[in-house]
């Protein structure tokens, strides 16, 4: 939320995105802006840019100390807590995956989770990396950690989270802020390091946590939560499900495609 009651100083402003070149490349990094201004017309601005002789640094970190979510909400104490320790390895076939405690996640395209709910079929494979939330509004609390120096954006599907503690070296519970902590749908666990985040158990649904990279997430850096269970198929259009579900079976067999990804 920006409030905008600079007028007294000038006309139009700059607006500009600095990108993490540690992160990516970029070749127009000078030219990601946007004019903000006041009244009916603009002026070419003179605002200059954010840089190094103001603090900035490069890397690869978010921006959650600097946020403050303007509706305050606490994190709740009733919980469910685990800790997922994110590793590289090779599988059965020496394929190179990622790993979160030690499960690469796959989950086959013409059988995914939900049509498993919806047969109530709940034999569901270890490399299908499904945790059960059965019970509602719960807090869950998860861990991240990782020794590897490589940074991960962590994306979660059905909420915004909210993020507890973030930081470089070893994780510890005395880190938490349960005080209206940033929230987000994506945040970054800082290689060689460790991102904590919390989400309630108020929406039923197999959700998806997986790096937002997409070739991580290919190789198997996910799991998925399986949420109040016994409420999902009755908000579920099984029709539906089954019929795409089985359209892209008889696709899959017709022109021999082989899955060779975690599926997601």
């Amino acid at each position: 939320m920006v409030t905008a009651d600079q007028g007294s100083i000038a006309d139009s402003f700059w607006m500009r995105a600095i990108p993490q070149s540690a992160c990516s490349d970029n070749a127009n990094s000078d030219d990601i802006k946007g004019i903000v201004y006041y009244g009916s017309s603009t002026s070419t601005p003179s605002t200059s840019a954010y840089g190094t002789e103001d603090g900035y640094e490069d890397g690869c970190d978010d921006e959650t100390d600097n946020l403050v979510p303007y509706i305050s909400k606490t994190a709740g104490s009733d919980t469910t807590n685990m800790v997922e320790d994110a590793t590289v390895g090779f599988n059965d076939d020496n394929v190179f995956r990622w790993y979160l405690n030690s499960t690469t996640m796959i989950v086959e395209w013409s059988d995914p989770t939900l049509l498993q709910v919806i047969n109530n079929d709940t034999t569901y494979a270890t490399s299908n990396a499904v945790i059960e939330l059965p019970e509602a509004d719960q807090w869950v609390y998860i861990v991240i950690e990782t020794t590897l120096g490589v940074p991960h954006p962590i994306h979660l599907h059905g909420h915004d989270f909210y993020v507890l503690a973030q930081g470089t070296g070893t994780y510890s519970s005395d880190s938490l802020n349960l005080s209206n902590p940033p929230r987000r749908d994506t945040a970054m666990l800082p290689a060689s390091g460790y991102l904590a985040l919390a989400f309630e158990t108020d929406n039923p649904g197999a959700w998806l946590m997986h790096c937002h990279i997409g070739w991580h997430t290919s190789e198997g850096f996910a799991l998925q939560f399986l949420e109040r269970y016994d409420e999902i198929a009755g908000i579920t259009n099984a029709t539906a499900l089954e019929s795409n579900c089985d359209t892209w079976s008889s696709y899959q067999t017709d022109n021999s495609i082989e899955q060779d990804d975690s599926g997601i």
